[in-house]
């Protein structure tokens, strides 16, 4: 039996060899690393079992006799008798520590106990921002937040309420056990399950924090919040007996019965406004002054003028804080402040992003400024920003604020509180570090208050600013302490200190905006690079949507968001004319100059490329002027800044300015250019639903929520992730083919896109390898294997690295393509299908310009952007005379910068006319 059995087990052995072979090479790893994690521990132990022995020598020898044996006992109570080896603290720190006088050794346990403490991350949400996390001093943060948090000393866990309206009944006053119905509740408004933790007091507390005035426990586990309650008639208390899970000494109600009990809030009430329409109602009244905080960033400087030449009144101040990151636009608006007594642009800047802390420390510092200004007498705070506009008149704003003043004006959700705390992501703990707001767990809110929350735009009467930030009440103090870690805080701060504070009567549920919320295109997670979250943004207005700009004309809000002019000017034209600014003789009303580069902006590869097409705009310029005639041959060329110029809504032309000197001139003169863009996109054959292609582009920096590229004039290099822009009539839905093909004939990508018969604009986004290989590409649009449409584009060489000339190594590095292929497939099966013919030839010219340094380079560079872009104009700053007799004035032109642009201007006649 023996030989049958040893031979049973042999084919056995065989049959699962190789299952025994991965089974041993697992076993054999994992000892591996549980001896490297032995030894790596060791060390670490060794290492404070020395720092202990060091601070007990030191104990030993202080002076204090106080101090000695509580930091010795704190130390024992920090490590035991066998210690941990949590705390990773250098050796120079050590030695740097057990040198300071007996009387420190209680702060260096507490910084000991602090950085062990904190060497545990409990939620993978903390791990991963601590994994992700770029410096040591954000890592750090993440940690002592989180530690912090758990230690329940990050904020505090419960906080007054102290408005001084209350409800009939106290907190937790119990009513009794009522009767339910599953069709029909009786506490009808928000429920909630609490499977391990369900009791009175919480659900009850749940309840308060909804802003609902009674709770019900029913069913063990369900918490049922609402404002009424007792529909259905009391029931014997032994109806209730389920007992609770999170108070075993507590009964949570039964099947279809509920115990209820008062949160002890009151029944709500709202304060009506309406619009003012007799003028005579505030005549005997002191009107309001408003100060306008504008929160600006970005480029659009002509809009945030003309926003403040609509709203200018002698009256009202503005006070401007632009971002620490858009330096271009501080120092074109800063000179306002020497030509207008009331605008005053904040000094202490702020790098806010969507979401973050920084934007509310930033509302509290402008605020504490504001109130600091003994020369301004405001009695409203208004934020706006350059997206915003007014849809009203600034004397019906003024009116509105006087009739109600006292009142603060901030717009709640609309749902049910419990369901906006969750979208909201109220119920998690946030950091902003890094310039990125990381998610790290889930935190509970403070007991004892209402939360509410909805709009960041807010209007606030200056005791209720005074009061957030002179007092020092545990209210106030403690929210300001949570919402340091939360996300989104200026759209919830004021509104639950408005709700629990002293001033709680006097909230008017009204932002005194208009918002233009899409949500099927706005919420788009189009923050997700610098947020954990996936929020929405609202859309830019565009003539679509006029019609609903007008019905409001009788309804109390006196801005609309968003508007962007690079985007829609028509719309804002549209509105000036609805609202009776009389500007259609103005010039230069349907174009729009956008700033896209200045030579004192951050050196970065994006400023790289933007000099090198600028360059060799300029360069085409040089050789059709020098051409011309000899005294406009131009030299030593130093490039100024470069404008978007967009005509009715449409990208007209590139704009450069740039310094040169010409023959015969000691001094510079200062000339702009206008180039015009070539687009290269062909229907090779509309067949099928090839004859809904409505036009085909290629761009970088693509849009979802507003479906354009941010990158305006579409330059592309070697670093660009390129998206295609796609744009299609209505019909039935279809599925065609894409092909990305590099210079050489290299197929970079070939995939599969669907088109809905709804999809009108959408994007396709192919994630090539960098540095793209330079020259013209081409994407071929394919159905049933056939090539029906095609786009070409082109990837420029860099001609600079930070500002400075490529090295011959760097251009060979950056402008031949990626190591291996641009993606992990191979397509080159496709080449012949999609007719590519002299590939090897291709590929042996782009070898040689891939070495091209210098004048070489440019002249490469020059025939590349030739291929999309040419010359149309140039005009000069000042007048040149008969040294350059084809150049016009720039301000006589329609299309330059300098021209007459007196919809975004500041104009001393409209200045003596108390206006901008």
């Amino acid at each position: 039996m023996a030989a049958p059995r040893a031979a049973s087990s042999w084919r056995i052995c065989r049959r699962y060899r190789v299952f025994f072979y991965f089974c041993f090479i697992a076993l054999s790893i994992q000892m591996f690393l549980g001896y490297s994690f032995y030894s790596l521990n060791q060390q670490e132990l060794d290492k404070l079992n020395r720092w202990k022995s060091d601070v007990e020598k030191m104990l030993q020898t202080a002076p204090s006799p106080k101090s000695t044996p509580n930091a010795s006992s704190h130390l024992k109570q920090i490590f035991g008798d066998r210690h941990q080896p949590e705390t990773k603290l250098g050796q120079s720190e050590v030695d740097r520590q057990v040198r300071k006088p007996a009387d420190d050794v209680n702060k260096l346990t507490e910084v000991v106990k602090k950085k062990s403490d904190c060497t545990k991350l409990s939620t993978k949400e903390a791990l991963s921002a601590y994994s992700r996390a770029t410096t040591d001093s954000c890592k750090q943060e993440i940690l002592d937040i989180v530690c912090s948090y758990e230690q329940r000393t990050l904020y505090p866990s419960s906080l007054p309420r102290l408005c001084h309206v209350k409800g009939k009944e106290p907190f937790g006053k119990y009513f009794g056990c009522f009767k339910d119905n599953q069709k029909d509740r009786d506490v009808p408004n928000f429920s909630e399950q609490f499977p391990k933790d369900n009791s009175p007091e919480k659900c009850t507390n749940f309840c308060l924090t909804g802003s609902y005035m009674y709770a019900g426990v029913q069913y063990k586990d369900e918490c049922w919040c609402g404002n009424s309650h007792g529909k259905y008639g009391l029931l014997p208390e032994t109806s209730c007996s389920s007992v609770c899970p999170g108070n075993s000494s507590e009964t949570c109600g039964g099947y279809n019965s509920q115990r209820i009990f008062s949160t002890g809030l009151p029944e709500k009430k709202s304060i009506k406004a309406e619009l003012v329409y007799n003028f005579d109602l505030v005549r005997d009244l002191t009107r309001v002054r408003i100060v306008f905080v504008l929160t600006v960033n970005g480029r659009a400087v002509r809009q945030v003028r003309r926003l403040i030449n609509t709203l200018y009144d002698p009256n009202h101040y503005f006070y401007i804080h632009v971002d620490s990151r858009s330096e271009y636009m501080y120092r074109e608006l800063l000179p306002l402040e020497e030509k207008l007594h009331n605008v005053r642009l904040s000094k202490e800047r702020f790098a806010t992003i969507w979401g973050g802390a920084s934007l509310l420390q930033a509302h509290l510092t402008f605020m504490k400024c504001l109130l600091e200004m003994s020369d301004w007498h405001w009695d409203y705070y208004i934020n706006l920003s350059e997206s915003d506009y007014p849809i009203k008149t600034v004397e019906s704003l003024t009116v509105f604020l006087t009739r109600y003043r006292g009142n603060n004006f901030l717009k709640s959700n609309g749902r049910e509180t419990p369901t906006f705390i969750k979208k909201q992501g109220l119920n998690w703990l946030f950091h902003e570090c890094d310039n990125h707001l990381w998610r790290l767990g889930k935190c509970e809110l403070p007991l004892g208050i209402q939360v509410d929350g909805g709009s960041d735009w807010i209007g606030l009467y200056r005791d209720f600013v005074q009061y957030s930030l002179t007092s020092t009440d545990t209210l106030i103090t403690g929210l300001k302490q949570f919402y340091k870690y939360t996300l989104l805080p200026v759209e919830s701060f004021f509104h639950v200190l408005l709700l629990n504070s002293e001033f709680c009567e006097s909230w008017i549920d009204n932002n005194l905006h208009l918002t233009n919320w899409k949500r099927k295109q706005g919420c788009k997670c189009q923050h997700k690079k610098q947020v954990d979250w996936c929020g929405c943004s609202p859309n830019d207005f565009k003539m679509e949507d006029l019609d609903r700009l007008l019905t409001y004309k009788g309804k109390v809000a006196f801005f609309a968001r968003k508007y962007e002019p690079v985007v829609s000017q028509e719309i804002i034209n549209s509105v000036d004319n609805f609202m009776g600014r009389d500007i259609s003789d103005l010039p230069g009303l349907n174009r729009y100059w956008h700033n896209d580069y200045h030579y004192k902006d951050q050196v970065d590869w994006k400023a790289d490329l933007w000099l090198t097409f600028a360059g060799s705009f300029v360069r085409h310029n040089q050789q059709v002027l020098g051409s011309a005639t000899s005294q406009c041959t131009m030299s030593d060329i130093f490039i100024i800044e470069s404008h978007v110029l967009n005509l009715a809504d449409s990208f007209h032309r590139y704009l450069v300015k740039y310094n040169v000197t010409l023959p015969g001139r000691s001094v510079p003169v200062t000339l702009e250019s206008q180039y015009s863009y070539k687009q290269h996109y062909r229907i090779i054959d509309p067949l099928g639903p090839i004859g809904r292609l409505q036009n085909l582009e290629v761009g970088t920096d693509f849009d979802p929520k507003e479906l354009v590229f941010r990158n305006y004039p579409k330059f592309l290099g070697p670093n660009s992730e390129v998206a295609l822009r796609h744009v299609w009539g209505y019909g039935t839905e279809t599925t065609l083919s894409v092909a990305w093909i590099d210079p050489v004939g290299i197929v970079a990508v070939y995939q599969d896109i669907t088109v809905t018969k709804e999809t009108r604009i959408d994007a396709h986004k192919p994630k090539l390898k960098a540095p793209l290989r330079p020259g013209v590409w081409t994407v071929k649009l394919l159905y049933r294997l056939k090539v029906c449409a095609e786009v070409q584009f082109v990837v420029l060489p860099y001609s600079t690295q930070n500002n400075v000339p490529l090295t011959r190594d760097q251009a060979i590095s950056l402008h031949n393509g990626p190591q291996g292929l641009y993606s992990h497939t191979n397509y080159s099966d496709f080449t012949e299908k999609l007719g590519i013919k002299d590939s090897a030839k291709l590929y042996q010219e782009s070898v040689i310009n891939g070495r091209k340094v210098g004048p070489d380079l440019e002249a490469w560079i020059d025939k590349l952007s030739a291929f999309s872009w040419s010359v149309q104009d140039t005009c000069s700053v000042f007048d040149l005379g008969q040294s350059c007799p084809p150049i016009d004035l720039c301000v006589n032109t329609r299309w330059s910068s300098l021209s007459p642009d007196p919809k975004s201007e500041i104009s001393q006649i409209m200045l003596s006319n108390l206006k901008i």
